[in-house]
């Protein structure tokens, strides 16, 4: 006879990220690369650095928590660019 416990408490390990995962705020925001997951020098726990471009294209990185991001798709569909938005080079 197989029998099985459930715990009601048990909640579902974090996502886990790896360098060069692109993922987002659950709130939103642009898509970031994590370029570093693990741990932090006095900060508890686990954590990813992230970069991305800003809007005026300057490189930004944060410290964030796995809990707070969610994982996207690496490459983004041809039909989401937003060609307003892209402009040439002279």
């Amino acid at each position: 006879m197989l029998t099985a416990t459930i715990d009601a408490f048990e909640t579902p390990p974090a996502a886990s990220f790896n360098v060069g995962d692109v993922v987002t705020l659950k709130e939103g925001g642009p898509r970031m690369t994590v370029t570093y997951a693990g741990p932090v020098a006095l900060n508890p726990g686990n954590w990813l650095i992230c970069e991305w471009f800003d809007e005026q294209g300057e490189l930004r990185r944060e410290m964030f928590a796995p809990a707070n991001v969610r994982a996207e798709p690496r490459s983004i569909p041809a039909g989401s660019v937003l060609w307003n938005r892209v402009s040439r080079a002279a």
